[in-house]
């Protein structure tokens, strides 16, 4: 099974009616030919809206999130994100957290922000 981590930047310009990449992953998910993952990093990134203060715009942020599967951060993508992050192959910490994320739990990445990521080896892209 094909195992994606979807990147913030995917899942806010989905959820704003722009770019539809996630739309057909989500399809692909649904026809059980991938599966949908997302990190902590990338939830705290999401949730960081301003309007996630409505009530009802947060339940529906809740609902959406629930489609996608959790990679927990634990020691071994911790280490991963620290090398990256000593190595100037990621400039935030964020990032070497999602790469290591991605690295340890063999996840492509799905992000419209490639050159974030383009110097961190052992990524690979959806």
């Amino acid at each position: 099974m094909i195992k994606v981590l979807v990147d913030t930047d995917v899942l806010i310009d989905y959820s704003k009616g722009h770019n539809q990449i996630l739309g057909v992953l989500l399809e692909k998910q649904d026809n059980n030919e991938l599966e949908l993952w997302i990190n902590p990093v990338v939830l705290a990134e999401f949730f960081n809206d301003i309007h996630l203060k409505k009530k009802d715009v947060l339940e529906k942020a809740m609902e959406f999130v629930s489609l996608f599967r959790i990679a927990e951060i634990g020691k071994k993508t911790g280490l991963l994100a620290g090398e990256i992050l000593r190595e100037r192959k990621a400039n935030f910490l964020g990032d070497a957290l999602i790469a290591g994320t991605c690295i340890s739990e063999k996840l492509l990445l799905a992000t419209g922000n490639k050159k974030h990521f383009s110097e961190i080896s052992g990524l690979e892209f959806y």
